[in-house]
């Protein structure tokens, strides 16, 4: 939990910051048994300031390091001007980590296409193969019972659009080894990119490099 109320000698000096606004005592010797029951402008006649939170740093590519510390700032002799804010330190990560982040949000952009499905050509019509993950499982299992045979009449099998087509065993092959095709494509673009990521040297190529691009074009 961070500071709350900044408590302020007559000169307007820090002399302690407090995380809780029950009972707080002022330099007047004004007691606040629970400040948030005052106005900004009661406490400020007594030296009590509000703290603003401030806007907590983009982590990013970088990190907060300790807490936050009180900045007391305005015009001492016009007390209506005077204000504190949570100021924040913040340091760069490093480039290993930098480089840990890039691949994690290639190896996302990897999975996001593997379940964006695959366009199949199939009697004139192109119908769009769902290729999630539980999908893909199903079309495996599938696809592998009709390459040893198991499906001489082939099967129905559902689309994107709930559309229920009749696929011949060839046809099923054909849908496998294109959803196969589809990973493979996947895989390997995301081992490019980790490639690339590890010859990146500092952390404004970080910054840069689009861990989205390389992979196939999802069907519209």
């Amino acid at each position: 939990m961070t500071a709350l109320y900044a408590i302020c000698d007559q000169n307007w000096n820090l002399t302690e910051a407090v995380k809780s606004p029950k009972g707080i005592k002022a330099v007047t010797g004004k007691q606040f048994g629970d400040a948030t029951q005052w106005t900004i402008e009661e406490l400020r006649a007594n030296f009590v300031l509000v703290i603003d939170q401030g806007v907590i740093p983009d982590q990013e590519w970088q990190t907060t390091i300790g807490n936050p510390t009180v900045v007391i700032d305005g015009d001492p002799e016009a007390p209506e001007t005077m204000t504190a804010t949570l100021q924040y330190t913040t340091q760069p990560i490093t480039l290993e980590a930098a480089k840990a982040k890039l691949k994690e949000r290639a190896k996302h952009c990897k999975f996001a296409r593997m379940d964006a499905g695959v366009e199949f050509e199939l009697g004139g019509t192109t119908y769009i193969a769902q290729t999630d993950s539980e999908s893909r499982s199903l079309l495996m299992a599938v696809y592998f019972n009709a390459l040893s045979g198991g499906l001489p009449n082939g099967r129905n099998w559902r689309f994107r659009d709930n559309s229920y087509p009749h696929l011949t065993s060839a046809e099923i092959i054909a849908l496998g080894e294109a959803v196969n095709a589809m990973v493979a494509a996947c895989f390997d673009q995301q081992a490019a990119h980790d490639a690339a990521i590890d010859a990146l040297a500092d952390l404004d190529a970080c910054k840069d490099y689009d861990c989205s691009f390389g992979y196939p074009v999802p069907p519209g």
